[in-house]
């Protein structure tokens, strides 16, 4: 295999790997990430396991699905392309996600449970009584 083949699989594959990440700290699964961007679940497992490259866009719109920043997919480490890919996690609030950042099964099924709230008040009022108990507890 050509050096630039070889480079080129493996970025394919540590780009697959944050994908499959990313779906899993979502609680996501392929048909669900699949339905999000309007393609098959074999794609996202022929992208997850780093066997198609992607495009450009389909990166952007798997960004956008899980509202972290594009450039997420191409942290790589410095030395080269070897070594294990960490996992990364969604971002807070408008901060760029970070590999050491990871969610609790807590924090999954809080966030699944608030994206099922369609009422943009219900929203901003759960959000306000969150903001009210961490208040309480510091107080005490």
């Amino acid at each position: 295999m050509e050096m630039n083949s070889w480079i080129m699989s493996d970025i394919n594959k540590k780009i697959g790997l944050k994908i499959k990440a990313l779906r899993k700290n979502y609680g996501l699964s392929q048909i669900e990430l699949a339905e999000k961007i309007n393609l098959s679940f074999q794609q996202i497992q022929k992208y997850e396991k780093g066997i198609t490259a992607i495009s450009v866009f389909r990166l952007h719109q798997i960004s956008n699905a899980f509202g972290v920043a594009p450039g997420i997919f191409f942290e790589f480490e410095k030395e080269g392309l070897a070594g294990d890919v960490e996992e990364p996690a969604p971002k807070y609030g408008t901060s760029p996600a970070t590999p050491s950042q990871v969610f609790t099964q807590e924090e999954i099924t809080l966030l699944k449970s608030f994206r099922k709230i369609k009422s943009k008040k219900i929203r901003k009022g759960v959000i306000l009584q969150l903001k009210g108990l961490v208040e309480l507890e510091k107080t005490k």
